[in-house]
């Protein structure tokens, strides 16, 4: 019986051992270590000050990449011992970080001329999703600086709805970077490869080789910041940062406030793809070719001929819609509280099934995304297409419209159709108790700008 629960046991290790096992976060971690190692060298003989800087960034972006990877082994560890679900996942978006900049307050210092002359510091930034490290470029500043200003785009792409963006801001004085023992290294070098001493040089050389796996990056976090989901903006904002624990050393604090300006934005993948499902669908024996994209199912009237009316309709997905299979029927509903069921009707169960699923998708990215809407450009809200004369809900008994070809472009979610040739808009949320679809009838056009009204896109 023993035997049989270590066998078991075994078996079970080498199982969760193979699951964890990823040869690609395995290469990266060898080759940031012996980035590591080779940086490290390097910082024992380079005499240049530009060079000893640019070591020490990279020194921080090597170590900052390897625990991110060990993070990320740890991570996936964890999701080993949770039970698998099927449950559909938010699709990823991408967001851009950009315009960060960092106000100085040089008053707050000491007014000793010998620490102000000093005052000269090498400052970047970093910026971490998941295991993936995007940095800035260095600037550097003295106390003619008013602010410290990164136009680098920090983009990262496929990023799931509950991602963390880590902001940190690294900092060092450049009379500190050239350190003492990378001084004495180079002086000793010199001396001994003119004057020569076997026994000395071993010496030095044991002593660098110990010196080498000490080695640290001079650059210090001054600072942190953590933004969401909740922290886009349609433009740059004030933002407030966390100070890491003031150096001892003052030539090591660069006086930056509590406070940073920085754009940052997200665009989800479903709303900036031209359509995540297109497909036809039959409502009253009249086909449709549909389009879902940007919260809307945006239906348009296949046409036999080009001498008769085109009936498009829109309906909204938003986080409260409901969607009804009928696998006798081979049909979907649509269901939005305040409105009228519409039936659609398909060929087989294969697209019936295709056509939930993607609804069912939809409904799941609208409502983790959400948050985001309100500041992405040209982007309609939830919102209905309406006639206004017309009191009744379904497609086949409402009245026929033709709306006037729209030259304008796309304003915003809240500027919806327009209904007739005196310009009247009609504006209406989610919630309001009215018609569900509308079937418009129209002149068949072929001009871009009637397109751009059926689909919208970033």
């Amino acid at each position: 019986m023993a035997n049989i629960m270590t066998e078991s046991m075994t078996s079970e290790k080498r199982v969760i051992s193979f699951f964890i096992w990823d040869p690609e976060l395995e290469r990266k971690i060898d080759c940031e270590v012996k980035m590591i190692d080779g940086i490290s060298k390097l910082l024992n003989v380079v005499t240049s000050l530009e060079q000893t800087i640019e070591c020490h960034k990279a020194l921080v972006l090597s170590q900052q990449r390897m625990l991110a990877f060990m993070c990320e082994i740890q991570r996936k560890q964890q999701n080993l011992l949770e039970q698998d679900t099927d449950d559909i996942e938010p699709t990823k978006a991408t967001i851009v970080l950009s315009d960060i900049r960092l106000p100085l307050a040089w008053t707050k210092m000491k007014a000793k001329s010998a620490i102000q002359e000093q005052k000269t510091f090498a400052v970047f930034c970093l910026a971490r999703v998941g295991y993936e490290i995007i940095d800035t470029g260095m600037k550097f500043i003295d106390r003619r600086s008013s602010d410290v200003l990164f136009t680098d785009k920090l983009i990262f792409n496929n990023v799931p709805h509950d991602f963390e963006l880590h902001l940190e801001i690294y900092a060092l004085n450049k009379h500190l970077a050239l350190s003492s023992s990378a001084k004495d290294f180079a002086n000793r070098y010199s001396y001994f490869s003119v004057h020569g001493s076997p026994k000395v040089t071993r010496k030095l050389l044991e002593t660098g080789n110990q010196s080498l796996e000490q080695s640290q990056s001079k650059f210090v976090r001054i600072a942190h910041a953590i933004l969401t989901k909740g922290s886009v903006s349609k433009s740059a904002k004030p933002r407030y940062l966390r100070m890491d624990i003031p150096q001892e050393n003052p030539l090591m604090q660069l006086p930056i406030t509590e406070t940073y300006v920085a754009l940052f934005f997200a665009q989800p993948l479903c709303y900036i793809r031209l359509a995540t499902y297109t497909g036809k669908v039959r409502v009253y024996n009249i086909s449709y070719s549909c389009v879902l994209a940007a919260g809307f199912l945006n239906g348009e009237e296949i046409m036999r001929d080009d001498y008769s009316d085109q009936h498009r309709f829109s309906i909204a997905i938003t986080p409260e819609t409901l969607i009804l299979a009928r696998t006798e029927q081979l049909s979907f509903s649509i269901y939005n509280r305040g409105f009228d069921v519409e039936e659609f009707f398909v060929d087989d169960i294969f697209m019936l099934n295709n056509w939930t699923r993607a609804l069912q998708q939809h409904v799941i990215d609208v409502a983790a995304w959400q948050i985001t809407f309100d500041h992405l450009p040209s982007i309609r809200r939830d919102s209905y297409q309406l006639i206004a004369s017309s009191p009744t809900s379904s497609i086949s008994s409402r009245a026929i419209r033709k709306r006037p070809t729209l030259r304008s472009k796309t304003k915003s979610l809240n500027d919806i159709h327009q209904v007739d040739n005196v310009s009247q808009s009609i504006r209406t949320d989610v919630l309001n108790r009215t018609n569900s679809i509308v079937d418009l009838s129209r002149d068949f056009s072929n001009t871009d700008d009637d397109s751009a009204i059926l689909r919208t896109c970033l």
